[in-house]
């Protein structure tokens, strides 16, 4: 027995190696955008993104690791998995702005937690951040399951990194929004870790305008549009760049989330799909009318004129 689960940590504690040594080397190539959506991490410049997005493969896969060596990995992560991603987010923050900057910020948590990403992140912190650790646990995880089945009937290690792949770049995503709202205000700061583009002030605003309004349309809109249609957005690492992905993901547990605007949302989208049913049978309806009309009652029209005509030219 204990052999049995020693053999089963080594080759977790294998695969974990696998899939976070991948992220790690498509992270040095990951600075050029394969899709058109406003990230974050944008600002950044090239060396300091990628330090970020190190930082974040390294704390996570250190997160994940000491998880395993416990003895009930599972249900500390079940009982534990929102606490646990706030201090994962929340200390790598803490790392990032240490090295990058000189100072020991140590974050306040009632204030971080208060940041709109943040917010955001922990709505979907069990798709986000727990799935993946099932499915490194059990590839046929019924958490897993519940999400992607049928269409994933098990966790591959190619899924397995795409999720892992969508975590790093989140909690990255994540940490800059925070920055952005709460350090810039500093020159230097942004001397230190922006592009030269963003260092003007009217730049760097409409950037921040750009970011704040694009989360605005993810929470409010995007995101119930997700549930309702049962999909789910990945960022994914690649060698030539960061590329967004769609995947199935069934979430009808959420809907009980949804208030105000987002339930709203889903309204307007049922209405929109019952109007546009009833449009295209009006459609066929009146199509199938002027198809009737113009073979019977033209086509005999036709007919009989043409009937005359050959009867006038016998005469």
């Amino acid at each position: 027995m204990r052999k049995s689960k020693k053999r089963q940590t080594s080759h977790l504690q294998t695969l974990l190696a696998n899939v976070f040594t991948r992220i790690s080397y498509k992270i040095n190539f990951s600075n050029k955008k394969g899709n058109q959506s406003l990230l974050a991490i944008d600002i950044l410049k090239d060396e300091v993104q990628k330090d970020l997005l190190h930082l974040v493969n390294h704390n996570l896969e250190k997160t994940y690791r000491e998880l395993i060596s416990q003895k009930s990995p599972h249900p500390e992560m079940q009982n534990n998995g929102e606490r646990i991603f706030s201090k994962l987010v929340q200390e790598t923050c803490d790392d990032f702005l240490v090295k990058h900057y000189g100072c020991d910020a140590r974050l306040n948590s009632s204030t971080f937690t208060n940041s709109l990403y943040v917010k955001e992140l922990m709505q979907d912190v069990k798709i986000l951040f727990q799935v993946p650790f099932y499915a490194f646990l059990n590839p046929k995880s019924p958490d897993f399951l519940s999400f992607y089945y049928p269409i994933y009937s098990y966790a591959s290690e190619n899924f397995l990194e795409a999720l892992i792949d969508n975590l790093v770049i989140e909690v990255a995503n994540c940490i800059v929004y925070y920055i952005i709202i709460n350090f810039s205000f500093l020159y230097s700061f942004r001397q230190l870790l922006y592009r030269s583009q963003f260092l003007a002030l009217r730049n760097f605003e409409r950037f921040k305008n750009n970011l704040i309004w694009r989360l605005r349309l993810q929470v409010y809109i995007q995101r119930p549009t997700a549930f309702y249609s049962s999909y789910y957005k990945l960022f994914i690492l690649r060698t030539n760049g960061i590329c967004s992905r769609i995947v199935y993901a069934n979430r009808p547990q959420y809907f009980g989330s949804l208030t105000n605007f987002p339930l709203f949302i889903v309204s307007l989208i049922e209405l929109k799909d019952f109007i546009l049913s009833r449009f295209d049978e009006l459609l066929y309806f009146l199509s199938k009318g002027l198809r009737f009309t113009l073979t019977s009652v033209i086509g005999q029209f036709v007919g009989l004129v043409w009937r005359g005509i050959i009867e006038g030219l016998k005469k």
